[in-house]
């Protein structure tokens, strides 16, 4: 189903990692699960989507609310891709956020176009 529950979280696992690492806001979150329920039967998802669309707390709110710590299947330069978007979106990296530069970040980001593709389509009312 869709990677929003537990055990097949790869989609929302993916979308907290996002959050975490501070490429999209909690806004972005918002309008993402609008989209999952624009794009799906109803009774195809989790209760906790609807709670999200109009979610404003801080993250560790958000992961008692979706109920389990949701998790993203990647390698240590894919996750490391994702913080490129981040740099791509004006977004500055601090030291004591990652152990890595922003042009290793767009590096990793330029090896791995799967990461803005899965962005891409994930967000796709994201700019950047």
């Amino acid at each position: 189903m869709l990677g929003l529950v537990k055990g097949n979280d790869q989609t929302i696992g993916f979308v907290y990692v996002c959050l975490l690492s501070g490429v999209i806001n909690m806004d972005e979150v918002n309008r993402w699960a609008e989209k999952v329920i624009g794009e799906n039967e109803v009774s195809d998802l989790p209760d906790y989507i609807f709670d999200v669309i109009d979610f404003k707390g801080i993250v560790t709110e958000l992961e008692r609310l979706i109920g389990f710590f949701p998790s993203w299947k990647c390698t240590k330069e894919q996750d490391r891709a994702v913080y490129g978007i981040r740099v791509r979106r004006g977004r500055k990296l601090r030291k004591d956020d990652v152990s890595f530069n922003e042009e290793q970040a767009l590096e990793a980001l330029k090896k791995h176009p799967e990461i803005e593709k899965l962005f891409r389509e994930t967000f796709p009312f994201v700019d950047f």
